[in-house]
């Protein structure tokens, strides 16, 4: 029998676990669970008390709240074909509450430069007046680009079951899209002829909402986040065509949308919360889950008469020790606190750095005044905040409306620190509850240019996090969960 563990169950470790069962049916010609399961078995280790990583929801002021992974785009066909599999139905994403209210801004030190109301063309049209219609059109190819490349990964993935990508480098390479993982943001956007308000004050604080970092992260991460939050449209060939007349050109912007997003998609979460959509996919492909069971050691002996050339132990807190014939690492190795020992000496690998952020969930009424508003302002659902607004948090957004207090509910992020008492007051006219929740390590430092871990550490070990350090969204994490499966489920022949 081939044994195989898992140690995660977020989207990495779900992506792992449900390849490994399409595999597993497939080879069985039938798509019924437990199908296959006489000669494997899989196990998926998770230190807390459900699945779903950063994907986690709770109940704060009389509503239901996501406090990590939020929003998925509609483009993901991972997810979509998971959604498919459990029966997950899609939720309305928490931005707008009604037509006439103001949905997005971006704060700068010059206040909101861009407030634009639900409609997308009207932030398309805030941008274009704000930046410039050359700037514009400019970083709209270039996330439209990106867009483009990017979605090609699902062939790739396809292509590359029987011979999957040992590195991110070369995955990213086969898609056109390495050499923007080795510049950073603020770079690409020079080489490219974008001017500064549109760096600093709309890519920049879009990257702060995403990844609570600036314009110093890889290009490549920046403009995913572009495309993700709906700026891939705005066609190359009016980027690249002669100047018509601005007023013709800025219609044409509009018409196809500035925020168009991936594929033309929509935003959305997982009705009955995000984290639900992890559960039920490892429940139903019949894997043996072991929540509040952390991993503390990986024993790794070289068998060189085997039929594989290691064996795994695994030493979970509880004391006791299982063998596998492989394991998936499915967590960041910052976090995961795993020692790893090969044949008695220990096993280091790089560990890279992660930040920490809060969340701060508020209930209550923004002060339009700390945003450089008139009094009694109406605020926008949605702030994009810009490093030169020297805020002391990356991002705000409304979540919902409490039934308890009637007013509208605000998460906050804020990267490496939290928020005091008296910046609170500054934030909020009036507050009537706060909550907060500290993520040990929400995102990866999204660094330019550095050497990131292979998804093949050695035969039988593999890293389902992989892809996490060039770009931190919860696909891409489903989508490197299914490589590191594929790689694993061909060395055990599965």
């Amino acid at each position: 029998m081939n044994k195989i563990a898992i140690i995660g169950g977020g989207a990495a470790g779900t992506g792992a676990a449900w390849q490994l069962y399409k595999r597993l049916v497939q080879k069985n010609n039938a798509f019924i669970a437990n199908d296959g399961r006489d000669n494997t078995s899989i196990t998926l280790y998770e230190r807390n008390s459900r699945v779903g990583g950063r994907a986690q929801g709770l109940t704060f002021a009389g509503c239901n709240i996501e406090v990590g992974g939020v929003l998925f785009h509609s483009s993901g066909k991972l997810t979509s074909e998971m959604m498919q599999f459990t029966g997950c139905k899609k939720g309305a994403p928490p931005f707008a509450i009604n037509e006439k209210t103001d949905c997005c801004a971006f704060f700068t030190s010059a206040g909101f430069p861009v407030n634009a109301r639900t409609s997308m063309a009207s932030m398309a049209s805030g941008i274009v007046k704000h930046v410039g219609i050359a700037s514009s059109l400019r970083a709209a190819s270039a996330a439209s680009k990106i867009a483009k490349q990017y979605e090609e990964i699902y062939d790739q993935l396809i292509w590359r079951e029987r011979d999957p990508f040992k590195t991110p480098d070369e995955l990213f390479d086969a898609l056109g899209l390495l050499e923007p993982t080795r510049i950073s943001c603020e770079q690409y956007l020079l080489n490219n002829s974008i001017n500064e308000r549109m760096a600093y004050d709309i890519v920049e604080p879009m990257a702060r909402s995403t990844y609570n970092q600036g314009r110093e992260i890889n290009a490549l991460a920046s403009l995913v986040g572009l495309a993700g939050a709906g700026l891939a449209k705005g066609n190359a060939e009016l980027a690249g065509a002669a100047a018509p007349k601005k007023k013709m050109l800025f219609q044409s912007l509009i018409n196809n949308n500035l925020f168009s997003g991936l594929s033309n998609g929509s935003l959305f979460v997982i009705d009955g919360g995000n984290w639900t959509l992890y559960d039920k996919v490892l429940r139903l492909s019949d894997v043996d889950v072991r929540t509040l069971t952390k991993v503390d050691k990986i024993t790794i002996f070289s068998t060189p008469e085997s039929k594989h050339p290691y064996n795994f132990r695994v030493l979970s807190r509880d004391g006791i020790v299982t063998e596998y014939d492989a394991v998936i690492l499915a967590a960041p190795l910052a976090l995961a606190d795993i020692q790893i020992d090969l044949d008695g000496r220990p096993f280091v690998l790089p560990i890279h750095p992660y930040l920490e952020v809060q969340s701060t969930l508020v209930a209550g009424e923004l002060n339009p005044e700390f945003f450089k508003q008139a009094a009694g302002t109406p605020m926008p659902n949605t702030i994009f905040v810009a490093s030169s607004a020297n805020s002391p948090f990356n991002h705000i957004s409304s979540v919902g409306i409490s039934p308890n207090y009637n007013c509208r509910i605000y998460k906050i992020f804020s990267a490496n620190r939290s928020l005091t008492e008296e910046e609170l007051t500054n934030i909020f006219n009036k507050v009537h509850e706060i909550q907060t929740h500290v993520w040990r390590g929400a995102y990866p430092v999204l660094t330019p240019g550095i050497r990131h871990l292979p998804f093949q550490i050695i035969p039988g070990l593999y890293f389902a996090n992989a892809l996490e350090t060039m770009v931190s969204l919860l696909e891409l994490e489903t989508i490197s969960g299914t490589n590191a499966a594929n790689l694993c489920a061909n060395y055990l022949g599965l």
